[in-house]
């Protein structure tokens, strides 16, 4: 079983989608990167740290799936256009961001607004200035409400959301 959701993504300066609410800097730089040749694995953070075994310190206790329930790993995504549309623009980052679509599979944990998922993959975005990498073979949008529109069942006039930014 697969489903759909909605998210942000930080564009990197190679065109790559990065998460936008997560600071990568002290990762490896494929930990959190979307994959633009297949399917993205969610990884826990507090077990993967680079510093997390420093000065002799035990390695923090892990799990056995990702996501967790107890934890806050996994791949995330909004269930709707709508609250991805409430979301604010992240504000750590200077780089462009980017919204669009994910298809996410394997264990995924459903929350009251959105999703955590074990594996995923961009699917559409929302791509107004060409800042994605042609790598990603993905549907691209210059409108909000054409992106909504051929995603969700019910299209852009059902949430009156025609000038979202991208």
């Amino acid at each position: 079983m697969s489903l759909l959701g909605w998210r942000q993504w930080a564009v990197d300066d190679r065109g790559q989608l990065r998460p936008a609410w997560t600071p990568w800097s002290p990762f490896p730089p494929s930990m959190l990167l979307w994959r633009p040749d297949g399917i993205t694995q969610a990884q826990c953070l507090r077990t993967k740290r680079p510093d997390s075994t420093a000065a002799g310190e035990p390695a923090p206790a892990g799990h056995d799936r990702v996501p967790d329930e107890h934890c806050l790993c996994g791949l995330y995504a909004w269930r709707t256009p709508e609250i991805l549309a409430a979301a604010r623009r992240p504000r750590w980052t200077a780089l462009p961001c980017v919204v669009g679509v994910v298809r996410l599979g394997g264990r995924i944990i459903i929350g009251e607004r959105g999703y955590r998922a074990e594996r995923g993959y961009p699917v559409a975005v929302l791509d107004r200035r060409g800042v994605v990498s042609a790598s990603y073979t993905i549907a691209r949008y210059r409108t909000f409400s054409a992106l909504v529109a051929e995603w969700t069942p019910s299209g852009p006039e059902a949430t009156g959301m025609d000038q979202i930014a991208g």
